[in-house]
Formats: C-alpha cells, sequence, structure tokens
C-alpha cells in the first residue's frame, strides 16, 4: 500500500470532492426519450459513459474519476488487485509471492504465461525498468516507491546509477524488492495502477500521442487492448494474449464521450451507453423507455477535514480542537439532496474493506462549552478569530458557513473565512499562515493503515504540523504485525487520533453508478477501481425503466 503519499498528491486529490461535487449539481433531470438498441457490432462490448479525456498512460496522474481507473485498468495490469471485499492483495500479473523472516525482503514471481498485447513475455525486468523511470519523475509521483530501500535517495540523486537501490531482478520471472522497514500493507500498494509495467516501447507511443492513429502502437500487458481512439472515444477489444483471457467474457469497451457531465446520464437514457460512474444521487427520475437502469451505491475512502494549525497558542490545547470538533453537528450541515453521498464523520476512518468503522465522535455542544471554558475561553472571550482557509473550488458550499454558525452559535467563537486559488492555498499552508485548513484526503488502498499513516509523514509536510510520538509508536508496531493483531494496534491508534484531536474529520463520501440491467458482475470498489474484464453483458426483461437502490 501507499503510505507515504506525497502533500502535493494529497492536495490535488482534495480538488477531487469538489469536482463530484460539481458534477451532482450540473446533472440535469432527465427528459423520456426512446433508447436506441444496440448495433451488431457493440454486441458483449460494454459501453462506458465519460465526460472526462481518458489518457492510457498509467503514470500519469489525473483526476481519478472511475472511467480513467477503470481505462487504464483495462489495458494495464499491475502486480497485484485487491479483493473489494476484504481488501488483501490477489495475484494479477504477479503468481506468488513470499517474504523474508524478518518481512523487510519481498520477492515475486512472475506468471510464466504473462504477455503483452503483441505476444511477447512480460519479464521481471519490465517492472524494473518502469519503476525506475517513475522513481525518475515528480515526488508526488516517485514517493508511491518510497518504502523500497534507497528508492527516496534514488528519486533526489544526481547520480541515480551510484545508489543501491532495493530492486532487482533475479531472472526474467522473479522481482526482489528490499524494503527500507517493515511495511505490512506493502503487497497491496502494487495493485496501485501507476506500478503497471510499461513495455519499452510505451514511452514513446505514449509522449507522441501516435496511439491516436496508429493504437496498435500502444502495447499494454492488460485484459483489453486499444483498438481505436476516435472523437466518440477510445475503444478497446479483448486482448487475445491476456493470461486470463478464457474468463474474460466481453468481446471489448467502447467509452463514450459526453459533450459535458450534465449530459452524460442521458447517454444511458437514449441506450447508448450502459454504465456511467458517478451520478447525482437525486438523479435520474423514470423514464418511459424499454429498458431498465440500476443504482448503485457505494462507500469510498475520501475524507475531508479541517487540519489545525498547532503553531499558534490557541489551537495547541487539546480542549479548544475538541471543543471545536464536538460542537458541529455534522448531519444538520449536509443538505438533503447530498444525503445519499455525503456521511458524517464520527471517526477517522470509515467503512472499508476488512474494517469496521468506529463511531468516536459523539457531538455534545455542552461538553464542547465546559472544555473551552476550562481552556481559559469562556463563551469564546479571548479567542481571537480564527481564520479558515479553503480552496476556490469551495466557494459556494454552504458547509463552510453552517459550520462557523454553529461555532458562533453554541462556542461564541468567531472566524473568518478565506477562499485561494489552489498554488496560494498550498504556499499558505506551507507557511502555516492560517489557522484551520480544510483538506480532503483519499486513500491509495483499501487498507485502514494507509489513511491514518498521513501522521506519519514527516512534521513539515503536514498541515497541521501535529507530531504524537505515542501515536507514531502505535502505526510503528502496527506496521510489523498482521491480522487481528494489526486491526487491533490500528484501532488503537484511531482512537489516539480522535482523543488528541489532532484533525477535525468532517464527512465521508459515497459514489452513486447507473447501469444498465444488461450489465452483469458489477461489484462495489471503494477506490472505483473496477476491474471491467469480471462484467458481462445479459439480456434483460424488456419493461419500462426505473432506478433501484442497491447497498
Amino acid at each position: 500500500m501507499i503510505t507515504n503519499a506525497s502533500l502535493p498528491r494529497w492536495i490535488d486529490l482534495a480538488l477531487l470532492a469538489a469536482v463530484t461535487v460539481l458534477a451532482f449539481v450540473f446533472f440535469m433531470p432527465w427528459q423520456g426519450s426512446q433508447p436506441i438498441g444496440r448495433q451488431p457490432q457493440d454486441d458483449q462490448v460494454l459501453r462506458v459513459a465519460c465526460s472526462q479525456e481518458l489518457v492510457p498512460d498509467p503514470t500519469r496522474r489525473i483526476f481519478p474519476m472511475p472511467p480513467q481507473n477503470q481505462f487504464i485498468l483495462s489495458l494495464w495490469e499491475p502486480l497485484m488487485e485487491c479483493d473489494p471485499e476484504t481488501g488483501e492483495p490477489q495475484p494479477a500479473a504477479a503468481e506468488s509471492w513470499n517474504w523474508s523472516e524478518n518481512r523487510q525482503v519481498l520477492t515475486i514471481r512472475l506468471r510464466s504465461d504473462a504477455r503483452w498485447s503483441n505476444g511477447e513475455p512480460v519479464t521481471a525486468q519490465d517492472f524494473v525498468r518502469s519503476w525506475r523511470s517513475l522513481l525518475r519523475r515528480n515526488a508526488s509521483l516517485a514517493q508511491v516507491l518510497f518504502p523500497i530501500k534507497n528508492a527516496e535517495l534514488y528519486h533526489r540523486s544526481d547520480n541515480p546509477e551510484a545508489v543501491p537501490l532495493g530492486l532487482e531482478a533475479l531472472d526474467p520471472l522473479t522481482l526482489r524488492l528490499e524494503l527500507a522497514g517493515t511495511n505490512a500493507a506493502f503487497v497491496a500498494s502494487l495493485a496501485d495502477p501507476l506500478l503497471s509495467p510499461m513495455h519499452p516501447t510505451s514511452g514513446g507511443v505514449l509522449a507522441a500521442r501516435s496511439y491516436r492513429t496508429e493504437p496498435k502502437k500502444l502495447i499494454t500487458n492488460g485484459p483489453f487492448r486499444l483498438a481505436g481512439y476516435s472523437t466518440e472515444g477510445p475503444r478497446l477489444l479483448a486482448s487475445e494474449h491476456y493470461h486470463g483471457r478464457a474468463r474474460v467474457r466481453l468481446a471489448g469497451i467502447q467509452f463514450v464521450q459526453a459533450e459535458s457531465l450534465s449530459l452524460a446520464p442521458l447517454l444511458l437514457a437514449a441506450g447508448r451507453a450502459d454504465l456511467l460512474s458517478p451520478v447525482s444521487p437525486d438523479e435520474p427520475h423514470p423514464l418511459a423507455a424499454s429498458h431498465q437502469l440500476v443504482r448503485h451505491s457505494e462507500p469510498t475512502l475520501a475524507l475531508s477535514l479541517w487540519e489545525f494549525n498547532l503553531s499558534r497558542p490557541p489551537l495547541r490545547d487539546a480542549r479548544v480542537r475538541r471543543a471545536l470538533s464536538l460542537a458541529l453537528d455534522r448531519a444538520a450541515a449536509i443538505p438533503a439532496k447530498e444525503a445519499n453521498h455525503l456521511v458524517p464523520a464520527r471517526a477517522w476512518m470509515p467503512d472499508l474493506p476488512g474494517w469496521r468503522g468506529q463511531i468516536l465522535i459523539q457531538e455534545d455542544a455542552a461538553m464542547a462549552r465546559r472544555l473551552l471554558a476550562e481552556a481559559g475561553y469562556p463563551g469564546g472571550v479571548g479567542l481571537p478569530v480564527l481564520e479558515l482557509l479553503l480552496p476556490i473550488a469551495m466557494k459556494g458550499n454552504p458547509h463552510p458557513d453552517a459550520w462557523c454558525e454553529r461555532w458562533f452559535h453554541e462556542l461564541g467563537v468567531r472566524t473568518r473565512v478565506t477562499y485561494e486559488a489552489r498554488a496560494d492555498f498550498s504556499r499558505r499552508v506551507a507557511a502555516t499562515d492560517y489557522d484551520l485548513a480544510y483538506q480532503t484526503l483519499i486513500a491509495t488502498v483499501p487498507d485502514a493503515g494507509d489513511l491514518l499513516n498521513y501522521f506519519t509523514w514527516p512534521q513539515d509536510a503536514q498541515g497541521t504540523r501535529w507530531v504524537d510520538p505515542e501515536l507514531r509508536a502505535k502505526l510503528s508496531q502496527a506496521e510489523a504485525k498482521h491480522g487481528a493483531e494489526r486491526l487491533a494496534l490500528l484501532q488503537r491508534a484511531e482512537q489516539r487520533v480522535i482523543a488528541e484531536m489532532g484533525v477535525i474529520p468532517l464527512m465521508f463520501y459515497r459514489r452513486e453508478s447507473l447501469l444498465s440491467a444488461e450489465v452483469r458482475g458489477w461489484y462495489p470498489d471503494p477506490l472505483a477501481r473496477q476491474s471491467l474484464k469480471r462484467l458481462w453483458l445479459e439480456s434483460a426483461p424488456v419493461r419500462a425503466i426505473n432506478t433501484e437502490s442497491q447497498p
């Protein structure tokens, strides 16, 4: 798993929540329309609606909307994939793996039948070459591999080839990774699409964008290959050389480009697409048409929060921080139209595969007032005006005003809201020029340690500047354990986070998807990394469209 994601990457992802909310806001009510029948050339071809330009480069980090993730994981296959129910790693391009006795050396055996889309074998050296290249990229990408011994030094070195990197190909099918320390969930992090192998020719093809006119030039190792790249959207066909070809029931995937987010739902209404994710939770209205649409809802591993600037005296007092958290009414701040995709965060971790979310925050305005008085600020008297720093994408969002009103009404705490453009927001956070800063964090693997390890980042990489030795000790102990023992340590670490309230958790997010009833095999994935190779199409009964909510 990714335990040390970079600050810029997480700030980039903070914009994802705003983009998703905008998508929900701009979806228009549907108008009745007669669906178009599936064309013969689209038999067993899954049609995926998207409004985002799809780029077939796994080493680029753009807004990770579901279609982009699904596009990459259809073309490329990393070593692992995570079980959506348990979060546990499963073999993908890898066949097996084993740890050394001290659990700092990981040896991975690749599939002997793994092939590129041109039929060439996929080798361990392909991974070594690809990851070395990734380490030479910007820090927000390179940090994915920093758990490997000397990876950060390799990234920063002017002479990287002289650095003894803990990454080597022992033979064509054996990859050896030496880690800088114990990392219990490292295998799961190898499911990141960013860590897919690249064919020696892929970099040039992607840089020249020649795949648009000559799609066969893009050689990939996933279950599908690029077959076309028109203005309508990229088209994929099942790769005849994929090791699991016999289990892939789709003949191909057609990504259908919508002119805008607001028009994307109409592609499903018109029968031109089979899948749309995300979709507004309060759309669509039933349509008079001859096919059925099914709505699916799933949790995501995203959390919005307030970071405290602990370099300023009032906020160094944990009683002040707890008072601000306990005085909130998270549920009341969620408008009815957002109730299906926002969930009050009453802990640091949401529900996720293999982890049952705890309830650690019991909001209590009376207790908040007592804590603030104990800290020397009864009724907010003597507490300076707190500046709340937000990205400009949040302007117009009703939540900040609701939180400010609640703090003033319950505690007498006065606040000032400032919105900044992305660059200025990042600069002010880095300079600790704020009191509270709004952030959104998104896990990169379905493991409880991912979001918790935010608190192990270097002090100067956290906006909050909160370093808690007891918390770090618990997280360090957890990294050396496995199974139930590790989860128990992570639970205690989460309890420490909430007890000291170094940050204020605000909201968890849910995602809704809309599918034609012909689509079978769909499953929830908190990272929106559904593997489309698992899906298939099966004729559904002809009847009027309706929507069905599914957990």
